[in-house]
């Protein structure tokens, strides 16, 4: 799950014409997990809060997400029906139409309802507009989801949100590696034809030494797409000429050959 979000950021910032279809896509598949009774609820309940960080973007499974809370009963599943409201509120206001289904849903404990409370007035309040000044203070905030979400918004807004450059900057840090991606790929959506700073060639670095294969091999072909730009990265991408991955080992030489080393 971790490599789809991971993907998702990383086409975002390098293929921007189809990044409205690689988050249809994976907001699909993650709703499919959410859906599948077969799977375990804490899985299920993953694949949730994986869309929360999603926010707006997905919106396409929102009619999803509402036939699946009008079908989740019992104790057992409660942890899933309050990561499904939660979602619901993250997408915003997009989810409006779901505000009965909410309130009319049966058997709901105290978690529910505070749930339920919370989300609503995060919808009611939620617009279309897209107010800077806000977002760049949400890059700070507490929130891990509120953070990413801000961070892909102002992406989303390219050229307009030129003036969040450097709270995005600053972003880069991030505790979080999806926020730390996201934030590349939001640089990289405002400012398409600027040459990578040091401290998007670093947070890039910082994927390669990720458990994950697939994502330490996204970001060893995103280095080698920035070419020269990125020449500061050959140290880092040298150890992985001996990665125990084949591809990765592969990647790694080429990207080191774009890079202008040796």
């Amino acid at each position: 799950m971790r490599k789809l979000l991971a993907f998702a950021f990383l086409l975002t910032a390098f293929a921007t014409a189809r990044a409205d279809e690689a988050a249809d896509r994976l907001a699909k598949e993650l709703v499919g997990v959410v859906r599948d009774p077969r799977q375990g609820v804490t899985q299920r309940v993953e694949a949730a809060r994986t869309l929360t960080k999603l926010g707006s973007q997905a919106a396409v499974v929102v009619p999803d997400l509402i036939a699946q809370l009008k079908r989740l009963q019992g104790d057992e599943l409660e942890p899933l029906q309050e990561a499904v409201i939660e979602t619901l509120g993250a997408i915003g206001a997009s989810t409006k139409p779901s505000l009965h289904t909410r309130a009319t849903t049966k058997g709901r404990s105290g978690h529910i309802d505070q749930a339920i409370k919370q989300t609503t007035r995060q919808i009611l309040t939620a617009d279309d507009t897209k107010d800077v000044k806000a977002l760049i203070e949400h890059i700070t905030s507490r929130d891990v989801g509120l953070r990413l979400r801000a961070v892909k918004t102002l992406g989303g807004m390219k050229g307009d949100a030129v003036v969040a450059l450097p709270a995005l900057t600053l972003a880069l840090a991030d505790g979080d590696s999806d926020v730390r991606r996201a934030a590349v790929a939001a640089i990289r959506l405002i400012q398409p034809q600027a040459r990578p700073s040091k401290e998007i060639i670093q947070a890039i670095v910082a994927d390669l030494q990720d458990p994950d294969d697939g994502i330490r091999l996204l970001a060893v072909r995103t280095l080698g797409k920035l070419g020269t730009a990125a020449s500061a990265a050959i140290p880092a991408l040298t150890p992985l000429l001996t990665d125990p991955d084949k591809d990765i080992r592969r990647a790694a030489g080429e990207a080191i050959t774009k890079l202008g080393g040796p």
